[in-house]
């Protein structure tokens, strides 16, 4: 009998030894505490005797178990090494609740043995199990005790769905799930985190689901019911995800921690992790949501510049070379790279680099210049979670994170993964217009068209502004935040600006500073006709409504004209289902001080 049949039949035996035990009061009852130092209940010592015994049936083994611990469990020589929850869920089962299971994991001990020919002491055989990790496991079972159903998988084999009642294997996979909002997800409930309950608040996904089974839930993504499951405290335990976690990685599954490291936990009934399960696209959205840093080490740079000046292009091949240096890849934004890449511009220093087409395996992006060449980058990036490393070679450089004398210690950092990353909100809007007749003006047969009814504006990470089309001519707008009317308002026009912006556009105008990481918006009159008329902070997940009565004006996103509004159009604006992010450098604060925003500069304790 093979380890996956092995697996199998414990998991059948667990289940009709279990199944009678539903709704019995003595069940809840706690008998002790387990090896990993919580509670056991009286249902989950019963299916752990069970397990034991149908394991000694089929073979000798060492058995690790968050009830019991470790165990050698048959006669002979161990053959394997086997990871077991009972109950996973025992919640739920206690509750009569369907999504409860028994989840196993097994790994050949062969190889790990050598050629031992007779038993050894128990603190040996731990020695050997110590030295061994949740990627050794080789086979996994997880079965839903509710349905009868039966996920199993194999190394190399793929992994496969069991239904009843025929016991068809059917194969699975992950699914193909790309945007976030199309995405279905489950939660690990237990100590929600901050994070954790802003993004369940933000509903930055299709649906979000709490289960209490995560063996069950990995099987969930590895079937594709689910596009994802996440746990971002450091709570998860080895015997919690074992058999789930070969499941889902034979399926085609990302699994790694918060921070985008894979996971290798040792086979140890005290070993925790955070988790994300997900698919291959979707993985370092959830990463950049969740991860406190970005550990993952990069795998090839982007390099965005101003082409406008020599000092920044000079610097550009300076960090090429010093990239060289370190046997790290990188491609270039297109128009820089054919500058470069002609040899009689700079000193006859001929360098041939790669344009950067495309941002398939871009893992970073350093971005040389002013605030406008991070805009861009940011605009680039679109959407996609690829930190900016920000050099400033501009004049102002709010959004510049380091100087031009510390770049190749930003690069260092990121290439020995000691970095934090700092996430900041991007504001998403439409111009949905009023439908107007063929004959209304020159401009006027695309809003004729139905299918021209609205514009998708692009993100704007500091600000969308409704502004005149004609100098020194008043606006008339209606403001409405979540249907609710705010103001009348009549000035030169409007600035809508995130926390990042919030330093930009909307501080000349009268606004208030927001740090980066505070979840609103800002919404800023510029001249208004009534002096009461004064800036707005409102929550981040508000819908801003602009409704345009007088005049055509024009909108703007990150200071490029993306779209003319009409008297009868609205602008819709809210958060962005995607964020741009940025390697931390300055303290927000010392920054503000450097460029005489607020105090004085060079104050004791200053630093980059």
């Amino acid at each position: 009998m093979d380890m996956l049949d092995i697996a199998i039949n414990v998991a059948e035996n667990i289940e009709k030894g279990v199944k009678p035990l539903i709704g019995w009061e003595k069940s809840d009852e706690i008998v002790k505490i387990g090896a990993d130092g919580t509670p056991t209940k009286r249902i989950d010592m019963i299916a752990e005797n069970i397990a034991i015994n149908s394991i000694e049936k089929y073979c000798s083994a060492i058995l690790i178990s968050e009830e019991i611990g470790f165990k050698k469990i048959g006669n002979g020589i161990p053959e394997y090494v086997i990871v077991l929850d009972p109950i996973d869920g025992t919640y739920n089962a206690l509750n009569d609740i369907p999504i409860y299971s028994v989840s196993i994991a097994m790994g050949s001990l062969k190889s790990k043995l050598g050629n031992q020919k007779k038993p050894i002491d128990d603190d040996s055989y731990e020695d050997i199990i110590n030295n061994m990790t949740i990627n050794d496991l080789e086979v996994g079972v997880v079965k839903n005790i509710a349905t009868g159903d039966i996920y199993c998988a194999k190394t190399n084999e793929g992994a496969y769905i069991m239904e009843n009642p025929h016991r068809e294997k059917r194969k699975i996979m992950v699914s193909n799930t790309k945007n976030l909002k199309d995405a279905s997800v489950g939660v690990f409930a237990y100590g929600l985190t901050t994070n954790t309950l802003d993004f369940i608040k933000d509903r930055m996904v299709k649906r979000i689901r709490i289960f209490g089974s995560a063996a069950l839930e990995m099987c969930y993504v590895a079937r594709g019911a689910l596009d994802a499951f996440i746990n971002v405290n450091k709570t998860t335990r080895l015997c919690d995800i074992a058999g789930g976690y070969v499941v889902l990685r034979e399926s085609g599954g990302i699994i790694t921690d918060n921070d985008g490291k894979p996971i290798n936990m040792g086979l140890n009934v005290y070993e925790k992790t955070s988790l994300i399960c997900s698919n291959n696209a979707l993985h370092k959205k959830f990463v950049g949501i969740f991860g406190n840093k970005w550990m993952l080490k990069p795998t090839k740079f982007g390099i965005i510049s101003r082409i406008d000046r020599e000092d920044a292009i000079n610097l550009v091949l300076e960090v090429i070379n010093y990239l060289d240096s370190k046997n790290i890849k990188y491609a270039l934004e297109p128009e820089i790279c054919k500058i470069i890449n002609n040899c009689k511009n700079f000193n006859d220093k001929c360098v041939k680099c790669e344009s950067m087409d495309d941002l398939n395996d871009i893992s970073h992006i350093i971005s040389i210049g002013g605030d406008g060449t991070v805009l861009r980058a940011s605009r680039i990036i679109n959407g996609n979670e690829i930190p900016i490393i920000p050099i400033n070679m501009g004049t102002v450089g709010f959004l510049t994170e380091f100087n031009k004398n510390r770049v190749f210690e930003a690069i260092d950092k990121v290439i020995n993964g000691n970095y934090e990353i700092e996430r900041r909100t991007k504001c998403a809007g439409l111009i949905k217009h009023g439908g107007y007749s063929v004959n209304a003006d020159a401009d006027s047969s695309n809003y004729a068209n139905p299918q021209n009814s609205q514009k998708i504006l692009p993100d704007a990470l500091n600000e969308v502004v409704v502004v005149t089309k004609s100098p020194a001519k008043m606006l008339h707008f209606e403001v409405y935040v979540n249907g609710n009317f705010v103001e009348d308002v009549r000035a030169d026009g409007l600035i809508i600006s995130t926390p990042t912006g919030s330093t930009a556009y909307s501080l000349s105008a009268g606004g208030p500073i927001l740090e980066p990481a505070v979840d609103a918006f800002v919404i800023v009159p510029i001249c208004p006709f009534k002096l009461f008329s004064r800036p707005i902070v409102v929550d981040g997940n508000s819908e801003i409504k602009i409704k345009v009565l007088k005049k055509s004006t024009l909108v703007v996103v990150d200071g490029n004209i993306e779209g003319e509004a009409k008297k009868g159009d609205e602008i819709i604006l809210r958060k962005s289902n995607s964020y741009s992010y940025f390697v931390k450098g300055y303290n927000f604060y010392n920054k503000l001080r450097k460029l005489s925003v607020v105090g004085e500069g060079n104050k004791k304790g200053d630093s980059d």
